[in-house]
C-alpha cells in the first residue's frame, strides 16, 4: 500500500498528546489531510462529561494514554467496537517498558520524528481495520437476527446434538434454548423417521442450491403433540456444525385435507355448484361441479371462463335476471328461479342461489352459486294451482246451491226440517268461509311480490280487532298492547292475527284477552278466552312436526296460522292444555338488518317463478 492510497472516508482522528507543540503539529496535520476529521475534545483534552469524543483512530503518547486508559478501555469494551490506538513514542524508547495493561490498548507504534506520509499510511490502515470490523459485526448481527427472528424453527447442531436454537424453535418445542442444548435432535422425531433424519444430516450440503434447500417430510412427536414438518439441512462451514431448518406444516396438511374434502363434496353434490371470480373481467366461473355439467350439458372446458348468463335465452325473465345482476353488484345474496337453457337448447327451470364469499377483511373475493333443476316442481305447482282454482270454483258453486235449497226449507212447517235446514246452511256457510280463508292465505303464500321485512304487530292486532268487532259486536275483547312492536313478517301476519282472534270470538267465551310482549329476540302475540280451550282432536297442530291429512280434523284455520307463521321463521304454541291461550312467536325486528327488500339482505321478491318460460 502506498502513501497515495485514499484514506477511509470520514475518518475521525483523536489526538491525545501531552506536549503542546507536538499536539499542535498533529492537530494541524489531521485538519489539513483530506478525508480526515479532527475529534475535538475540550481544552483539557476531554469532553464536558469527562468522556472522550467519538473517534475512529486515536493518536496518543505514553502520558496521555495512561491518563485516559480507563476511558479508552471502557469504550473498547463495547461488543461491536474496535477502536485502534497508535502510540506516538520517543526515539529509542523501549515499548516493553510500558505496563502490560497499557500495552494492551496499543495497536501500532510510531517513533519520532514522524514522516507525514508514513503516518497517513498507518492511520488509513487502522481506520480500514476498524471499518472492516464494524462491517463484520453488522453482518454477524444481521445473520443473528435472521436466525433468531426467522419464522421457521432453526437448530444449530454439533454433529447431531443441539447447540443453539432460535425463538421459533423454542416455541415449536415448548422449551427454552438452554434446556435444549446438548439434546439429540432425533429425540423429538418419531422412530420410523429417525433413519431418514440421520440420512438427511449425513448428506447435508455445504451450500444451499440456488433453487432453495431440499426438504424431507418428517413427523415430530413431543409433549403429547404430533407435528408433520418439512426439514432441510446445510453445513455452516464451522467443523461439523449443521443448520437444520424445520417448517411445521401440520396445519397446512390439515387445511389441504379439509379443502380436498370440500372439493370432493362439491364435486359429488347433487346440486350444481359454481364459483366465480369478480376480480376478473365479467366475473367468470372458475369452478363448476359434476352436477352443473350434468344439468346444463356443458363440460368444464366450455363453461369455465364464462359468465353464467350464457345459460339464459329468449324465455328468461329479464326482470328476474336484472335482480340477480343488481344483487351481485351490491355484493348481496339473491335467490331466483330462472328459465335457463341446456346445451341442446332444452329449457329448464333453475332455482338459483348466489351468495358472496368474503375474506377476513370483509372483501368479497368470490361468488358461490347453487343451481337446482326444479322444472318438475314448477310444473306440478302450476298443475296444483289450476286444480285448486277448479276445486274452489266447483265447491263454491255447489255449496251456493246447497245453501240456496236450505234457505227455502227454513220456512217449512215441520220444525225438524227447519232445524236441519239451519244446520245445513250453517255448515255450508262455514265451509265457504274456510274456503275463502284458505284462498286468502294461499294468495299471500304464493304472492311473488310479498317480501319479508319490518312490520308493526300492534297495528296488525288493532286492525284485526276492529274488523272482528264489526262482525262480532257482542264479543268482549280486552287488550294489553305496547305503543309499537316491530317484527319480521309479511302480509300473511295480518291474516294469521285475524284468524286467531276470530277463532276465539266464534268458538270461545268472553272475555277475549289479546296481548303483545317484546324482547330483543322475540315478540309474542297471546290470544286467550274464557272458554274450555281447543278440542283435543285439533291440538295436533301444536305437536306434529309434519302435517298429515288425517290430523287436520274438522278445520284448517289453526293449520293456516301455523303455516303462515312458520314460513317467516315464527312458531305457534299452546302452552297450557287446561287453558284456551294460543301464542304466536315472531322474530323481533333488528333495525339495520330488517329492510323491505327481503330477509337478511336478500334482494327482490324472494324466490319467484319465471313465468316467461314454457308452460305446463
Amino acid at each position: 500500500m502506498t502513501s497515495e492510497q485514499s484514506p477511509a472516508p470520514g475518518t475521525s482522528v483523536l489526538v491525545l498528546v501531552s506536549n503542546p507543540g507536538n499536539r499542535r503539529v498533529l492537530v494541524d496535520w489531521v485538519r489539513s489531510t483530506e478525508g480526515y476529521e479532527f475529534a475535538d475534545p475540550t481544552a483539557d483534552g476531554t469532553a464536558s462529561d469527562g468522556s472522550l469524543p467519538e473517534f475512529d483512530v486515536c493518536l496518543a503518547d505514553r502520558s496521555e494514554l495512561r491518563k485516559f486508559a480507563d476511558e479508552i478501555r471502557e469504550t473498547r469494551s463495547r461488543p461491536h467496537t474496535f477502536l485502534p490506538c497508535l502510540l506516538i513514542d520517543e526515539r529509542g524508547a523501549d515499548f516493553e517498558s510500558v505496563s502490560p495493561s497499557i500495552r494492551g490498548l496499543v495497536d501500532d507504534v510510531m517513533t519520532a520524528p514522524i514522516d507525514p506520509a508514513h503516518l497517513r499510511f498507518r492511520v488509513d490502515t487502522l481506520a480500514r481495520r476498524r471499518r472492516i470490523s464494524l462491517e463484520l459485526w453488522e453482518t454477524e448481527e444481521r445473520y443473528r437476527r435472521l436466525f433468531e427472528l426467522a419464522p421457521n424453527a432453526k437448530f444449530l447442531l454439533d454433529d447431531t446434538e443441539i447447540r443453539a436454537t432460535n425463538r421459533a424453535a423454542e416455541r415449536f418445542l415448548g422449551r427454552d434454548s438452554d434446556s435444549l442444548e446438548g439434546t439429540e435432535l432425533e429425540t423429538f422425531v418419531v422412530d420410523r423417521d429417525r433413519s431418514t433424519l440421520a440420512e438427511l444430516l449425513a448428506a447435508a450440503p455445504s451450500e444451499v442450491d440456488p433453487a432453495g434447500p431440499t426438504f424431507q417430510t418428517l413427523t415430530f412427536e413431543f409433549d403429547d403433540r404430533t407435528a408433520i414438518c418439512e426439514v432441510a439441512t446445510v453445513r455452516t462451514g464451522e467443523g461439523s456444525e449443521l443448520l437444520v431448518l424445520v417448517q411445521d406444516i401440520t396445519e397446512r396438511i390439515e387445511r389441504e385435507h379439509q379443502l380436498e374434502l370440500y372439493r370432493r363434496a362439491m364435486d359429488e353434490a347433487t346440486i350444481g355448484i359454481t364459483i366465480t371470480d369478480p376480480t376478473l373481467p365479467d366475473n367468470p366461473m372458475i369452478y363448476v361441479n359434476d352436477q352443473f355439467v350434468e344439468t346444463t350439458g356443458y363440460n368444464r372446458e366450455e363453461a369455465l371462463g364464462r359468465n353464467c348468463r350464457f345459460l339464459q335465452g329468449d324465455g328468461t325473465d329479464r326482470q328476474a335476471a336484472a335482480r340477480v345482476r343488481r344483487a351481485i353488484e351490491r355484493q348481496q345474496p339473491v335467490s331466483e328461479i330462472l328459465v335457463n337453457y341446456r346445451k341442446n337448447g332444452e329449457p329448464f327451470y333453475n332455482a338459483l342461489d348466489v351468495m358472496p364469499v368474503r375474506d377476513e377483511s370483509g372483501t368479497v373475493t368470490n361468488f358461490l352459486g347453487f343451481q337446482r333443476d326444479v322444472t318438475e316442481w314448477v310444473r306440478n305447482r302450476r298443475r296444483l294451482s289450476v286444480l285448486d282454482r277448479v276445486l274452489r270454483h266447483n265447491v263454491r258453486n255447489r255449496m251456493n246451491v246447497v245453501t240456496g235449497y236450505a234457505e227455502q226449507l227454513l220456512d217449512h212447517d215441520d220444525p225438524d226440517v227447519r232445524a236441519a235446514a239451519e244446520r245445513i246452511e250453517a255448515a255450508g256457510d262455514d265451509l265457504l268461509r274456510q274456503s275463502e280463508t284458505a284462498r286468502h292465505f294461499r294468495d299471500v303464500v304464493n304472492n311473488e311480490s310479498t317480501a319479508v321485512g319490518t312490520r308493526d304487530l300492534v297495528a296488525d292486532v288493532t286492525a284485526a280487532i276492529e274488523e272482528i268487532s264489526a262482525g262480532y259486536p257482542d264479543a268482549e275483547i280486552a287488550t294489553s298492547l305496547p305503543p309499537e312492536a316491530c317484527i319480521r313478517g309479511d302480509d300473511g301476519v295480518s291474516l294469521a292475527v285475524v284468524e286467531l282472534i276470530e277463532n276465539a270470538a266464534e268458538h270461545g267465551a268472553p272475555p277475549i284477552i289479546v296481548s303483545v310482549e317484546s324482547d330483543p329476540d322475540e315478540t309474542v302475540l297471546s290470544v286467550s278466552d274464557g272458554g274450555e280451550g281447543i278440542p283435543r282432536v285439533e291440538r295436533a297442530v301444536f305437536d306434529d312436526l309434519d302435517e298429515r291429512p288425517t290430523r287436520h280434523a274438522g278445520g284448517v284455520g289453526l293449520w293456516l296460522v301455523r303455516w303462515t307463521v312458520e314460513r317467516i321463521g315464527g312458531r305457534i304454541e299452546y302452552p297450557d292444555p287446561d287453558s284456551s291461550t294460543v301464542e304466536l312467536y315472531f322474530a323481533t325486528a333488528d333495525g339495520d338488518r330488517d329492510r323491505t327488500d327481503g330477509p337478511d339482505g336478500y334482494i327482490g321478491r324472494g324466490r319467484g317463478l319465471d313465468r316467461s318460460g314454457f308452460g305446463i
